[in-house]
């Protein structure tokens, strides 16, 4: 609950991901610890929260799980 907090307060300071120009949607990971990466995106000055990942888990997974479709 603090990275929520924390992304609340200042959702722009999580870098983009490198996978956003693939999908059209600026995408922003917060690490929440080594192995949980909170993966959003801020609409309107709201924070959405996208996906929970587990960083071992592969980007193009992930982007599938999220109904994103890229070869």
């Amino acid at each position: 609950m603090d990275a929520v907090r924390k992304l609340s307060v200042s959702p722009y300071t999580a870098a983009i991901e490198p996978y956003s120009d693939k999908v059209g949607v600026e995408l922003r990971g917060y690490l929440v610890i080594p192995r949980i990466k909170i993966i959003y995106s801020i609409v309107d000055n709201v924070v959405y929260i996208e996906y929970v990942k587990n960083t071992w888990l592969s980007e193009q997974t992930m982007l599938e799980r999220m109904g994103y479709f890229i070869e």
